[in-house]
């Protein structure tokens, strides 16, 4: 998608309100926000962008980090041990972005030729931000490693890996029974347990596929002076 197309893309999404509260100047020597944090989510555009914007706001790098889609860390040359690293990264790319912390999350507008990319425009005192979001297919299995030998910080485990092709773990066929009902077939999920010969079916807490949106860009457009 070429930029042109890009930010013809984003105007279409509804602007944000003014922003409320202390003054913005107030703002930059406030601190990181103390405030009740609301969940890190992104199962749609929207979540994703309040979370990001939640980060900011609380100089978050950690979640800031968990937004971001592999490209977006890509071109930022960081990885999962350089999270305090993206915030000069990203600000000396866009100046006013912590800003963006306070602003009001507005309808995104989807791509109707790419359903997997979204765009929302926020507008900061006059200064536009675009993000530009995609999103992503992994596989995760959750479980608790059995044994009381393990330490208790480790019991808990996680694995997953992302799913360039849905199709190649999940399919959809009709019953052939009854009628508006169909089988969501989920195809065998390759977990490796280090040090444990078998996981028990009781320790699983959650298997599947989860499609999650991530930012891919942000653009700044400065006003014209």
């Amino acid at each position: 998608m070429t930029g042109m197309r890009r930010f013809s893309l984003l105007v279409l999404a509804a602007t944000a309100l003014p922003l409320a509260g202390c003054c913005s100047l107030a703002r930059l020597f406030c601190g990181p926000d103390q405030s009740q944090w609301v969940s890190v989510d992104f199962r749609s555009p929207e979540l994703a962008v309040r979370t990001f914007l939640e980060a900011l706001r609380r100089d978050n790098a950690t979640v800031a980090y968990e937004c971001l889609s592999g490209r977006f860390r890509e071109s930022l040359g960081i990885d999962e041990s350089m999270t305090r690293l993206i915030w000069p990264k990203i600000r000396e790319q866009n100046p006013g972005l912590h800003l963006a912390g306070y602003a009001d999350v507005a309808a995104p507008t989807i791509d109707p030729e790419n359903l997997d990319r979204a765009g929302v425009l926020l507008n900061v005192e006059g200064t536009e931000i675009g993000i530009h979001l995609v999103r992503q297919c992994h596989w995760e299995v959750r479980y608790r490693r059995p044994g009381d030998e393990i330490p208790a910080e480790v019991r808990n485990a996680s694995v997953g890996r992302p799913v360039e092709d849905l199709g190649s773990l999940l399919k959809v066929e009709l019953t052939g029974e009854e009628s508006e009902i169909s089988d969501v077939i989920l195809k065998p999920l390759r977990v490796p347990h280090s040090n444990i010969d078998k996981i028990p079916l009781a320790n699983i807490s959650f298997a599947g596929v989860e499609r999650t949106w991530r930012i891919d860009s942000v653009t700044t457009f400065l006003p014209n002076r």
